[in-house]
């Protein structure tokens, strides 16, 4: 194969603004596709119905991504930057994982991918094409067959010196290009991930993740009610979780994040909870225009916040929750009155009349629940002193 072709096409992914490229066969992904049909057999996706059957083979498939697909050249932008000092102002604040704290990274990639795409068009005559996660190709095992890095535990791609803290886009093309060569690396016996996860979402052995039970799944893609079982271990988190990330001993003393993954502010990553219960949707679009945040919606994000306050807010938060109670959504009626059961029983507040006067209004069957179990819960707190 032309080694100067594969310079050449590398190099213009870098000139894109991709510091990390590969190389991979348009094969289908065999072993791949069979994990993910065993993930959705077991119902391990949750509610992200568009990953159904079809969605799993196009996704293994180059071929059907593109027509004639010869070569997959897999792009990584690192994505590891150190936290900004928390404000010191004594207000409850909630936690945003470090990928989305800049503009959003789809935004990002699209911008780089075009200007890759348009020139392996013009300059080698080939036809391309290019996608980032949303799309219909599973981006880390490609990347793995492409020497970027190995699938770890956690099923993240772990990149030497980077460790898990790259996010990827992939360029099908119809050029025949040298794939590089698969790393020969694997965790061995670290299972610091698996420990890690709040939620135990990795399996025991790894390699496996319960979407259900990832705290970066339901603050983002779940719509709808989050278990009870696992509101508690959400602590602060509103918008996704590095938990087995910061676990990963795989690049973590490396702080490199692309300008414009980085936080604008410090309020990117530590964001006043009560911001997002009281704003609505004009002034949530506004506030989170451009970043990843708005994948949650404003309802996703208000929904959050109630379950950060309930875990880390003190007594003062009780009147903004509240409030919430009479949001015009369900959703965040029930777990703001959560969150005042919560809060009842780990500050002490007096909850219980704003409570009762709000179960004599409310019509919804199941925030009438959360709410008399919230009741319970401060009536306990009473009792006990």
């Amino acid at each position: 194969m032309n080694g100067e072709l594969k310079r050449r096409v590398l190099a213009v992914c870098r000139e894109a603004g991709f510091p990390l490229a590969g190389v991979a066969r348009a094969a289908p992904a065999g072993g791949a596709r069979a994990a993910a049909e065993r993930a959705l057999a077991e119902g391990l996706f949750g509610e992200m119905r568009w990953m159904d059957a079809d969605w799993v083979e196009r996704a293994t498939d180059p071929g059907r991504f593109l027509a004639g697909a010869r070569s997959l050249v897999v792009v990584a932008l690192p994505a590891h930057a150190p936290d900004p000092p928390r404000p010191a102002d004594g207000r409850a604040r909630g936690l945003v994982a470090r990928y989305a704290r800049g503009r959003d990274y789809h935004r990002v990639f699209e911008g780089r991918l075009r200007k890759a795409v348009r020139r392996l068009r013009e300059e080698f005559g080939a036809e391309a094409r290019a996608t980032v996660d949303y799309g219909p190709l599973l981006e880390r095992p490609y990347a793995a067959a492409a020497g970027l890095g190995w699938l770890g535990k956690s099923t993240m791609l772990l990149a030497p010196g980077f460790g898990p803290w790259v996010l990827l886009g992939v360029i099908a093309t119809t050029l025949e290009l040298e794939p590089d060569p698969p790393l020969r690396k694997s965790c061995g016996s670290c299972r610091r991930c698996i420990v890690a996860c709040p939620t135990q979402a990795i399996a025991p052995d790894g390699g496996v993740v319960d979407a259900r039970r990832c705290i970066s799944y339901l603050t983002i893609e779940h719509r709808g009610v989050v278990p009870r079982d696992l509101r508690a271990a959400i602590g602060a988190r509103v918008f996704g979780c590095d938990d087995c990330l910061d676990a990963c001993p795989v690049g973590a003393s490396r702080w490199e994040a692309d300008p414009e993954l980085q936080a604008a502010s410090a309020e990117r990553a530590w964001p006043e909870l009560r911001a997002f219960v009281e704003m609505d949707q004009a002034e949530f679009e506004a506030a989170y225009r451009g970043t990843a945040l708005m994948r949650a919606k404003r309802e996703g994000m208000a929904r959050n916040a109630c379950i950060a306050l309930g875990n880390v807010g003190s007594a003062e938060e009780a009147p903004v929750l509240a409030r919430a109670l009479e949001d015009g959504s369900a959703v965040v009626r029930g777990h703001a009155a959560w969150a005042l059961g919560r809060l009842a029983a780990r500050t002490g507040a007096d909850v219980q009349e704003l409570l009762t006067w709000r179960l004599t209004a409310e019509d919804d069957p199941w925030v009438r629940e959360e709410i008399a179990l919230a009741l319970e819960e401060a009536d306990a707190r009473t009792r006990t002193g």
